[in-house]
């Protein structure tokens, strides 16, 4: 996969778990490139809320009150507005069986 860590962010993966280590809390939305088709769920790792993700609309236009200008590859994460009282929240994102690397 071609992911690219958002700032404030550092990512790490293990099999078919992408950990989204959250150094700088996000305003609503997390967008991270790379991953258009390639999440079944993610949550907060912390305590197992679901976190809801969708891909946007590459040609919608943004307003006040939605995102717009957002590639077609990338996957947008909705979190909470408030950030978790947690050393370190990370978002764990269970990847689809196509965007896991094969081991061997």
């Amino acid at each position: 996969l071609g992911i690219q860590a958002p700032p404030g962010t550092l990512l790490t993966q293990r099999g078919d778990r992408l950990y989204i280590h959250l150094t700088a809390w996000p305003m609503s939305h997390l967008h991270v490139r790379g991953l258009a088709g390639a999440v079944r769920f993610a949550r907060l790792l912390h305590d197992g809320s679901e976190i809801a993700f969708s891909t946007i609309d590459p040609e919608q236009k943004g307003s006040h009150t939605t995102v717009g200008g957002i590639s077609a590859d990338t996957v947008t994460f909705t979190v909470p507005i408030m950030r978790p009282e947690v050393l370190l929240p990370v978002i764990e994102v269970l990847l689809t069986e196509e965007a896991t690397p094969a081991a061997g």
